[in-house]
């Protein structure tokens, strides 16, 4: 049976991706949503979210899952670069970790995943949101895919 573990771990010196890897988990994950809630931002969640669901995605290529890993984890650890309890600027990290990670794999972004991101918000904020918002903020993300 392979493990992927064992394909970060050939990788040499990734100390701090390793790092980031090995705290994230899906209970860490919708633990630290949970604590969080709106305080994020709808674009920052749903980044969240379509990571989320990437990962489960057989198409994603394993380099991919471990940056997507790492950037989960990133967002999951209380104490980063720009403390999470500072107002406004305390995610302001975290967006951009998630962001690049998206970036990384935003030509594996299918209407499933989005969908499945989508209804993931809609339930963990308890509220309907305007769909056209997903749309926009996808098509951000491959805009910054497609520049790059």
């Amino acid at each position: 049976m392979y493990h992927w573990q064992n394909e970060y771990k050939k990788q040499g010196n990734f100390s701090t991706l390793r790092k980031y890897v090995e705290l994230y988990s899906e209970t860490n994950l919708f633990e630290k949503i949970s604590k969080v809630g709106l305080k994020i931002g709808v674009e920052v969640l749903f980044y969240v979210m379509l990571l989320f669901y990437l990962l489960s995605d057989k198409n994603v290529p394993l380099r991919n899952k471990l940056i997507i890993m790492a950037a989960l984890g990133y967002f999951i650890l209380p104490a980063d670069l720009i403390a999470d309890i500072i107002p406004v600027l305390g995610f302001t990290d975290d967006a951009a970790f998630l962001s690049y990670a998206l970036g990384s794999v935003a030509d594996s972004i299918t209407p499933e995943v989005k969908s499945k991101a989508k209804e993931k918000i809609k339930d963990v904020l308890n509220k309907n949101i305007d769909s056209s918002l997903f749309d926009t903020l996808t098509e951000k993300v491959v805009k910054k895919e497609n520049a790059g």
